[in-house]
Parts: structure tokens; C-alpha cells; sequence
């Protein structure tokens, strides 16, 4: 300790007699060899590692919680769209009512009308419906007997009593799972109902809050609620009608030539008509392998029948629902259908259309402004309105027409 003591005494009288410049010096010098020797340290591998390794974890730990937030976030979202979709499609019809006298200057009475109304006729499709659907369900086991007896007779093993035995075996969590998603859905069905009385009533009050946040982009604003309201409600109005329509026309069709289970083939087609391309094709599939457990002919009949919708769907109604406005080629729509369900599943599939649909009409607008032309609009006085949307395979077409890009294109041999 008196060793010690002294060398500090020592040091301290050797650092006061030294100028203040050699004092610096010392300090810089044993900075450097602290740098050194941290840079040392850093440069060992398995500090490296360590650090990179706790960066990562922090990241997955950071991703991990935005994305469950993220989810969570997405569901309540989900809900607005789908009463902002039902708003879209019913604003046309509340604006109409209210011109008449007893809904007059009534927005609210004439939003609940409209709903008790639908709600009265739902139920009232369902009561009607409802028995015939229950006795062709309970017939279901007996068709699928059948069918696995006609596999067997070909050679293929399939049994749909083990998938069945398998089911039963988990009855308890199929019935709680069952019941949790029954009530799950009914609650978002009314949360759904509710916000979408409150966007038909309180509706164009927020789009024109929302539009004065941009006194500078007013134009753009309008443009983009144009294209993606116009766009938006004109398919799921088109998307209803169609599948309302084919699902009519498939159970009335298929009861005509005596398929079996018509009515539930029916209920089936008019969901799965909600799919683009693939929807309508499955649905046609299911009428002919139920047809084709009666008899072969009768299988027959039922192809004609789905053919016959698919006309009716793609060539009759279909150009009339929809309107210019949702018009895409037939390649586009499939594309934006597989990358939509490869991204979200059935919703991706379900939202794909219509989001493609927005897109091409905003790289419509990209394309004229790139010609040099008024982007937004087509009418003299600028207005923006549904008939002057831009859409891509149009500008192209118009130029084409004019006589531009008429070389051919070089490829080689």
C-alpha cells in the first residue's frame, strides 16, 4: 500500500512538472491505446457474431411484433372495407329514394328502410329455401357412398367414410371451432351493418373532411375517389348481380334436366361465381360430377348447362353488369387472380379484379401524361367523372388507332 502510495505521489508530482502541452500528449497517447485496443476487441470474429447474431434477434423480435399488430389491424380494417363496398353499392339507391316525397330531406329513416327491407327479404329467401336445402343435405352421405362405390369399380380407393370417422373422432373441437367461427362471423356481419349505415349517412361528410386536408390536390384527390369508388362498386355490384344470376339459373337449369342436389349446386355457384375465371369453372365441375354419379346423358346436360352460364356470364350479361369501367383482358385478370391468391388467399383472390382494375386506370393516366396530354380527364372543361377515366389498354388502343406503333415489333428467328 505504501508502495503504491507512492508511485501515485510520484506520477502526480512528475504530471505537475510537466507543461501543459506534454500533459496533452499524455492523454491523447493513452486515448489511442484505449481505441486500440476496443478496435481489437471488435475485430476478435466471435464478438462480431455475437453482435450481428443479438441485431438479428432484435429485428425478428421487432418484425414478430409489428406483424401481429399488423393482423390484428388488418381485421378491423377489413371490416370498414366491406361496409365502405356496401355503402358504395347502396349510396345510388338512397340517393334515388330520398328524392321521393316521404323520404325527403330523411337520410337516416330512408338508410333503415332500405336495410329492414333487405333484412325482411333474406330472410324470407331462407325460409323459403331453407327445408329443400336440409333434405338435399341430408342426402349428401348417400351420394357420397355412391360415388366412392363407382371409384372403387374403376380401380381408385377413396374412402369418404374414414375422412368422415376422422372428423367425428375430433367432434368436440370441430364443434367448439365451429361454434367460435359461427359467432366470430355474426358479430363481424353486424359490426359491418353498422358501420355502413353510419358511411351512407355520415358518408360524403367525411370524403369532403378528408378532401379538405389537401387544398393543394383537390383534383388528384377527386380522381383517385372517382376511380377507385366508380371501380370498386361497379364490380361488387356486377359481382352480386352475376352470382345471384347464375345461381338462379344453375338450381332452376340442373332441377329442369333432373340433376339431384340441385339446389345446393345452386347456393354453390352462386359463391363460387364471387371467385373470378376459376369460380365459375369449379362450379361446373361440381354439377357434372354430381350428373355423372345418375348417369352419363345426364352428365352431359349438366355441361351444357354450365357452358350455357358461362355464355350468359362472359357474352350476354356479364359486358352490361360490369360496365366499361372494370374492363380487363382476360390474361391481366388471371395474372392479378394467382398473385393475389398466392399473397392472401381467398381474400387476395377476391380483391385481386378489382385492384387490378384501379391499377390500370391509374397507368392509364400515367401513360397520357407521359403523351403529353391531360392525364385525369378527358372532357374540355377538366372535369373528372366515371365515363372520362383513363384505362391503359384503351390509351394504347387510341394511339394504335392513330397509326402510332404500327411497326413491327423485332424478334428474333
Amino acid at each position: 500500500m505504501a508502495t503504491s502510495s507512492s508511485r501515485r505521489t510520484a506520477s502526480s508530482s512528475a504530471n505537475r512538472g510537466r507543461s501543459p502541452s506534454e500533459r496533452t500528449a499524455s492523454r491523447q497517447s493513452r486515448s489511442n491505446t484505449a481505441r486500440r485496443a476496443t478496435r481489437q476487441l471488435w475485430d476478435a470474429r466471435s464478438v462480431k457474431a455475437l453482435v450481428w447474431l443479438a441485431i438479428i434477434l432484435a429485428l425478428i423480435w421487432i418484425f414478430e411484433g409489428a406483424a401481429f399488430i399488423l393482423v390484428h389491424v388488418f381485421n378491423v380494417l377489413l371490416l370498414f372495407i366491406f361496409a365502405g363496398i356496401i355503402a358504395l353499392i347502396l349510396t345510388p339507391l338512397v340517393d334515388r329514394m330520398e328524392r321521393v316525397r316521404p323520404f325527403r330531406g330523411h337520410r337516416s329513416f330512408t338508410v333503415l328502410v332500405i336495410y329492414a327491407v333487405g333484412i325482411a327479404i333474406i330472410a324470407g329467401a331462407m325460409v323459403l329455401i331453407l327445408p329443400t336445402v336440409i333434405a338435399q343435405a341430408r342426402g349428401l352421405p348417400m351420394l357420397l357412398q355412391t360415388i366412392e362405390n363407382q371409384l372403387r369399380q374403376h380401380g381408385i380407393t377413396f374412402s369418404f367414410a374414414s375422412l368422415i370417422k376422422a372428423v367425428n373422432e375430433q367432434q368436440i373441437g370441430v364443434a367448439l371451432g365451429v361454434a367460435a367461427a359461427f359467432v366470430s362471423g355474426l358479430v363481424s356481419v353486424v359490426l359491418i351493418l353498422v358501420i355502413s349505415i353510419y358511411l351512407l349517412i355520415e358518408g360524403r361528410a367525411v370524403v369532403a373532411t378528408t378532401r379538405n386536408l389537401f387544398p393543394s390536390r383537390q383534383r388528384e384527390f377527386d380522381f383517385a375517389a372517382v376511380a377507385v369508388g366508380s371501380t370498386v362498386a361497379a364490380y361488387v355490384r356486377g359481382q352480386v348481380v352475376m352470382s345471384m344470376v347464375i345461381g338462379l339459373y344453375t338450381g332452376v337449369a340442373l332441377t329442369i334436366v333432373g340433376v339431384k342436389y340441385a339446389i345446393l349446386l345452386g347456393i354453390a355457384a352462386f359463391f363460387l361465381e364471387f371467385i373470378p375465371i376459376v369460380g365459375a369453372v369449379v362450379a361446373m365441375a361440381l354439377a357434372v360430377v354430381v350428373a355423372l354419379v345418375q348417369s352419363p346423358i345426364l352428365a352431359i346436360f349438366a355441361l351444357a348447362v354450365g357452358l350455357m352460364g358461362h355464355a350468359i356470364d362472359a357474352y350476354l350479361l356479364g359486358p352490361r353488369i360490369y360496365g366499361r369501367v372494370t374492363r380487363l383482358h382476360a390474361l391481366v385478370a388471371m395474372a392479378a387472380l394467382l398473385v393475389g391468391a398466392e399473397l392472401a388467399g381467398v381474400l387476395g383472390a377476391l380483391f385481386a379484379v378489382p385492384v387490378a382494375a384501379v391499377a390500370n386506370i391509374f397507368l392509364g393516366a400515367i401513360y397520357r401524361a407521359r403523351r403529353g396530354e391531360e392525364a385525369m380527364s378527358t372532357r374540355s372543361d377538366g372535369e373528372v367523372t366515371v365515363e372520362t377515366l383513363p384505362r391503359l389498354g384503351d390509351e394504347v388502343s387510341s394511339v394504335e388507332e392513330e397509326g402510332v406503333g404500327q411497326e413491327p415489333v423485332p424478334h428474333g428467328v
